[in-house]
């Protein structure tokens, strides 16, 4: 069974030069869709910096015990670095949902990213 306060609540993390953690936690009310939250979580997060290309990857866990926000945590980790990459990562507590909103100057990191997504190379 899936603890309700667990699922319904969400943490924020950014992965730039360095690991930031916004160092709250969001409760989302009964009613509130929790996809569309995380998302507008990480891209709050996002530089608004001109020129770089952004997309948005939002997973759900698909089995019981999977922690999706771990495996989005790795890969936010293993690709950061340098002031023209960020990463902000919003996830459930249960880190059974998450975003990741990776926005970059040059798109081959982000093409990067999507393609171990989408191929499941870790």
């Amino acid at each position: 069974m899936i603890d309700a306060a667990l699922s319904r609540s969400v943490r924020v993390r950014s992965y730039r030069e360095g690991i930031r953690d916004v160092g709250r936690t969001f409760r989302l009310s009964a009613d509130a869709d929790i996809r569309a939250a995380l998302k507008r979580a990480a891209l709050a997060a996002v530089p608004k910096a001109e020129g770089w290309t952004l997309r948005v990857f939002t997973v759900e866990r698909t089995a019981a015990g999977e922690r999706v926000a771990a495996v989005l945590d790795r890969l936010a980790r293993r690709e950061m670095g340098g002031p023209d990459f960020a990463a902000p990562l919003a996830a459930t507590l249960d880190g059974a949902s998450a975003a990741l909103a990776v926005a970059a100057k040059d798109a081959r990191r982000i093409e990067r990213v999507r393609a171990v997504l989408g191929g499941g190379a870790f």
